[in-house]
């Protein structure tokens, strides 16, 4: 067959696993950043230091994800010849 040839099957289904877990992961750091953002900001307001410094960390944890995600994307396309 000269699909077969041409496509090379695992391939294909590994780049389609991959980037199915890196998109749901990158989408659940990305809305866990914006809930730490606003809940932190309204915890501030209502004088709760505790649950905003959660959520304030929660934010940062969801920043550094995301941000780790774009550096090893454009680590992997860098290295792919």
């Amino acid at each position: 067959m000269i699909l077969a040839s041409v496509v090379d099957t695992g391939d294909l289904l590994e780049v389609i696993w991959v980037s199915a877990v890196a998109s749901l992961v990158l989408v659940a750091a990305t809305s866990l950043a914006i809930l730490g953002v606003s809940r932190a900001n309204a915890e501030r307001r209502e004088g709760r230091a505790l649950a905003a410094t959660f959520y304030g960390a929660l934010a940062f944890a969801g920043a550094v994800v995301c941000a780790g995600g774009v550096v090893l994307g454009v680590s992997v396309m860098l290295t792919k010849g």
